[in-house]
């Protein structure tokens, strides 16, 4: 292998790395919005069990 094509490839995997990260980034942030998402959820199913005066369990399947 040259040194052209060794910049070349070295320049393709640095695009790549790069892609990967915004990825990477992109992906922490979904998982962010999931964890908040699922607190929510998770809090109006405990007010509508103390509306229904049920426990949680007994209303929804219920995991922490």
């Amino acid at each position: 292998m040259n040194e052209k094509e060794m910049k070349n490839k070295i320049e393709r995997l640095e695009e790549r790395i790069e892609g990967l990260e915004r990825q990477l980034d992109e992906m922490y942030l979904d998982l962010e919005r999931v964890h908040v998402a699922s607190s929510n959820i998770r809090d109006i199913m405990e007010e509508v069990a103390k509306l229904a005066n049920q426990p949680v369990g007994m209303m929804f399947n219920y995991r922490s």
